[in-house]
């Protein structure tokens, strides 16, 4: 029988919230996600690894859906995490200014 372990986790929406870990689940590697949005606000992301050439090239990992607002949140736990804040790139004009 697995073992039980909880924490704490941080959110916006609530003060704090509990978690519980399933020790059943394997810990995946991953190099590479895939992004894709759907118009309805969910997420498309596929996890996958970069493998020797044969038999695979890229083995996917996991698939999964999200919301804009829960990917949001990861988004910002990540960049807090490995601080690294990106910005948003400038835009540039094209031809002359009127």
């Amino acid at each position: 029988m697995p073992t039980r372990r909880t924490a704490v986790m941080p959110t916006r929406k609530k003060a704090s919230q509990e978690v519980h870990f399933n020790d059943d689940l394997p810990t995946l590697y991953v190099d590479t996600v895939a992004t894709s949005r759907r118009a309805d606000g969910l997420c498309y992301l596929s996890f996958a690894t970069n493998t020797p050439p044969t038999p695979y090239g890229i083995a996917e990992q996991v698939r999964l859906v999200i919301d804009d607002e829960s990917l949001r949140i990861i988004i910002d736990d990540l960049c807090e995490t490995t601080n690294y804040f990106p910005e948003k790139p400038s835009q540039k004009r094209r031809g002359p200014s009127k």
